[in-house]
Protein backbone atom coordinates (compact mmCIF):
# COMPACT_ATOMS: atom_id res chain seq x y z
CA UNK A 1 0.00 0.00 0.00
CA UNK A 2 1.71 3.34 -1.01
CA UNK A 3 1.76 6.20 1.58
CA UNK A 4 -0.93 8.02 -0.05
CA UNK A 5 -3.44 5.90 0.36
CA UNK A 6 -2.32 4.68 4.39
CA UNK A 7 -2.94 8.41 5.25
CA UNK A 8 -6.38 8.68 3.49
CA UNK A 9 -8.22 8.26 6.74
CA UNK A 10 -6.51 11.08 8.12
CA UNK A 11 -7.65 13.14 4.82
CA UNK A 12 -11.20 11.67 5.35
CA UNK A 13 -11.37 12.88 8.87
CA UNK A 14 -10.10 16.07 8.07
CA UNK A 15 -12.54 16.63 4.97
CA UNK A 16 -15.63 15.71 7.24
CA UNK A 17 -14.52 17.67 10.68
CA UNK A 18 -13.35 20.60 8.90
CA UNK A 19 -16.79 21.30 7.17
CA UNK A 20 -18.67 21.22 10.53
CA UNK A 21 -15.92 23.13 12.40
CA UNK A 22 -15.05 25.56 9.57
CA UNK A 23 -18.57 27.68 10.03
CA UNK A 24 -17.35 28.15 13.51
CA UNK A 25 -15.01 31.38 12.20
CA UNK A 26 -16.14 33.10 8.92
CA UNK A 27 -15.43 36.19 6.98
CA UNK A 28 -18.77 38.41 6.02
CA UNK A 29 -19.77 37.87 2.73
CA UNK A 30 -18.06 39.85 -0.63
CA UNK A 31 -20.06 40.64 -3.70
CA UNK A 32 -19.27 39.98 -7.02
CA UNK A 33 -15.96 40.03 -8.40
CA UNK A 34 -12.20 38.58 -7.68
CA UNK A 35 -11.64 37.43 -4.56
CA UNK A 36 -7.79 36.42 -2.94
CA UNK A 37 -7.84 33.49 -0.76
CA UNK A 38 -5.06 33.15 1.73
CA UNK A 39 -3.92 29.46 2.30
CA UNK A 40 -0.68 28.35 3.44
CA UNK A 41 3.14 28.89 3.11
CA UNK A 42 2.21 32.31 1.47
CA UNK A 43 -0.18 31.09 -0.69
CA UNK A 44 -3.19 32.41 -2.13
CA UNK A 45 -5.59 31.22 -4.54
CA UNK A 46 -8.16 33.30 -6.62
CA UNK A 47 -11.59 32.94 -7.13
CA UNK A 48 -13.39 34.76 -9.90
CA UNK A 49 -16.95 35.31 -8.81
CA UNK A 50 -19.81 35.09 -11.15
CA UNK A 51 -22.32 38.05 -10.86
CA UNK A 52 -24.59 37.35 -8.07
CA UNK A 53 -22.78 35.45 -6.21
CA UNK A 54 -21.04 36.19 -2.40
CA UNK A 55 -18.20 34.64 -1.05
CA UNK A 56 -17.33 34.09 2.62
CA UNK A 57 -13.85 32.51 3.67
CA UNK A 58 -13.59 30.17 6.29
CA UNK A 59 -11.15 28.70 8.79
CA UNK A 60 -11.73 25.80 11.36
CA UNK A 61 -9.64 25.69 14.82
CA UNK A 62 -6.96 23.33 12.94
CA UNK A 63 -6.13 26.17 10.62
CA UNK A 64 -7.59 24.53 7.49
CA UNK A 65 -9.23 27.27 4.93
CA UNK A 66 -12.10 27.07 2.64
CA UNK A 67 -14.92 28.96 1.09
CA UNK A 68 -18.50 28.96 0.69
CA UNK A 69 -20.46 30.41 -2.31
CA UNK A 70 -23.82 30.67 -3.14
CA UNK A 71 -25.89 32.80 -5.72
CA UNK A 72 -28.21 35.25 -3.89
CA UNK A 73 -31.44 33.30 -4.64
CA UNK A 74 -28.92 30.43 -3.06
CA UNK A 75 -30.46 27.67 -5.73
CA UNK A 76 -26.22 26.57 -5.12
CA UNK A 77 -24.47 26.15 -2.37
CA UNK A 78 -20.83 25.33 -2.87
CA UNK A 79 -17.74 25.06 -0.09
CA UNK A 80 -13.93 24.09 -0.68
CA UNK A 81 -11.50 23.39 1.49
CA UNK A 82 -7.97 23.89 0.66
CA UNK A 83 -5.36 21.74 1.51
CA UNK A 84 -1.55 21.18 1.16
CA UNK A 85 -0.60 18.49 -1.33
CA UNK A 86 2.93 18.64 -1.22
CA UNK A 87 3.43 15.57 -2.68
CA UNK A 88 1.14 16.07 -5.32
CA UNK A 89 -0.96 13.01 -4.67
CA UNK A 90 -3.90 14.26 -6.54
CA UNK A 91 -1.91 15.46 -9.98
CA UNK A 92 -2.87 11.71 -10.48
CA UNK A 93 -6.32 11.43 -11.80
CA UNK A 94 -6.15 7.55 -10.45
CA UNK A 95 -5.51 8.94 -7.03
CA UNK A 96 -8.10 11.41 -7.20
CA UNK A 97 -10.99 9.20 -7.95
CA UNK A 98 -9.37 6.16 -5.39
CA UNK A 99 -10.12 9.64 -2.86
CA UNK A 100 -13.50 10.41 -3.90
CA UNK A 101 -15.22 6.70 -4.07
CA UNK A 102 -13.55 6.52 -0.55
CA UNK A 103 -14.61 10.17 0.80
CA UNK A 104 -18.20 10.70 -0.96
CA UNK A 105 -19.70 7.42 0.01
CA UNK A 106 -22.29 9.31 1.90
CA UNK A 107 -23.98 11.02 -1.03
CA UNK A 108 -23.91 7.19 -3.07
CA UNK A 109 -26.21 5.52 -1.79
CA UNK A 110 -29.01 7.66 -1.49
CA UNK A 111 -28.27 8.81 -4.98
CA UNK A 112 -30.29 7.36 -8.59
CA UNK A 113 -26.82 6.58 -10.20
CA UNK A 114 -26.10 4.26 -7.57
CA UNK A 115 -22.50 4.40 -9.03
CA UNK A 116 -20.07 6.93 -9.04
CA UNK A 117 -19.57 8.39 -12.62
CA UNK A 118 -16.63 10.15 -12.67
CA UNK A 119 -15.61 13.23 -15.28
CA UNK A 120 -13.01 15.31 -15.67
CA UNK A 121 -12.63 19.08 -14.74
CA UNK A 122 -10.65 20.28 -16.73
CA UNK A 123 -9.32 23.10 -15.53
CA UNK A 124 -7.59 26.18 -17.00
CA UNK A 125 -5.07 25.67 -14.11
CA UNK A 126 -4.31 22.04 -12.95
CA UNK A 127 -6.39 18.82 -12.81
CA UNK A 128 -9.59 17.64 -11.49
CA UNK A 129 -12.46 15.24 -11.47
CA UNK A 130 -15.76 15.39 -10.27
CA UNK A 131 -19.05 13.55 -9.89
CA UNK A 132 -22.60 14.59 -9.36
CA UNK A 133 -25.05 12.58 -7.68
CA UNK A 134 -28.87 12.98 -7.43
CA UNK A 135 -31.19 12.09 -4.47
CA UNK A 136 -33.55 9.41 -5.42
CA UNK A 137 -35.66 10.97 -2.42
CA UNK A 138 -36.54 14.73 -4.29
CA UNK A 139 -36.74 13.15 -7.73
CA UNK A 140 -40.14 14.62 -9.58
CA UNK A 141 -41.06 16.58 -6.11
CA UNK A 142 -42.25 19.87 -7.18
CA UNK A 143 -41.83 21.48 -3.68
CA UNK A 144 -38.41 20.59 -2.11
CA UNK A 145 -38.11 20.85 1.69
CA UNK A 146 -35.54 23.68 3.26
CA UNK A 147 -32.33 23.29 2.83
CA UNK A 148 -32.63 20.13 0.75
CA UNK A 149 -31.34 20.06 -3.32
CA UNK A 150 -31.77 17.59 -5.68
CA UNK A 151 -28.16 17.24 -6.65
CA UNK A 152 -24.72 17.29 -4.83
CA UNK A 153 -21.53 17.81 -7.58
CA UNK A 154 -18.17 16.18 -5.58
CA UNK A 155 -14.87 16.93 -6.91
CA UNK A 156 -11.30 17.21 -6.10
CA UNK A 157 -8.97 20.00 -7.66
CA UNK A 158 -5.42 20.21 -7.47
CA UNK A 159 -2.50 22.17 -8.64
CA UNK A 160 1.16 21.89 -7.51
CA UNK A 161 1.07 21.55 -3.71
CA UNK A 162 -2.11 22.32 -3.27
CA UNK A 163 -5.56 20.20 -3.61
CA UNK A 164 -8.83 21.89 -3.31
CA UNK A 165 -12.10 19.60 -2.36
CA UNK A 166 -15.60 21.08 -3.25
CA UNK A 167 -19.03 19.98 -2.89
CA UNK A 168 -21.77 21.91 -4.32
CA UNK A 169 -25.21 21.08 -3.79
CA UNK A 170 -27.80 22.62 -6.25
CA UNK A 171 -31.58 21.43 -7.32
CA UNK A 172 -30.55 20.37 -11.21
CA UNK A 173 -27.26 20.74 -13.21
CA UNK A 174 -28.61 22.75 -16.11
CA UNK A 175 -29.33 26.04 -14.31
CA UNK A 176 -27.41 29.40 -15.08
CA UNK A 177 -26.11 29.38 -11.29
CA UNK A 178 -25.20 25.35 -11.63
CA UNK A 179 -23.29 26.47 -15.10
CA UNK A 180 -21.54 29.84 -13.64
CA UNK A 181 -20.49 27.52 -10.68
CA UNK A 182 -18.75 24.93 -12.98
CA UNK A 183 -16.88 27.31 -15.01
CA UNK A 184 -16.01 29.53 -12.11
CA UNK A 185 -14.34 25.81 -10.64
CA UNK A 186 -12.56 25.02 -14.21
CA UNK A 187 -11.49 28.97 -14.61
CA UNK A 188 -10.75 30.04 -11.29
CA UNK A 189 -9.92 28.65 -7.65
CA UNK A 190 -6.12 28.25 -8.02
CA UNK A 191 -3.37 30.10 -7.83
CA UNK A 192 -2.30 33.04 -10.26
CA UNK A 193 0.07 32.11 -12.85
CA UNK A 194 2.49 34.60 -13.40
CA UNK A 195 4.39 35.46 -16.30
CA UNK A 196 8.10 33.12 -17.01
CA UNK A 197 11.16 35.15 -16.57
Amino acid sequence: MNAFFSRLPWLIAVLLIGTGAARRAVQPPVAVGEESVALFENRKAVVALPEGFQIATVKDPRGLVGVRIADRHERISLEVTFLPDAEERFSDGFARKEFMHEVYQEFLGGSVEQAMQFEELDPKVGRGTYCVFTDKNLVGKADLPPNEFLNVTTGVKAWPGVVALFTMFSNGTQSPEYRAAMTMLRDSVHERIGPLR
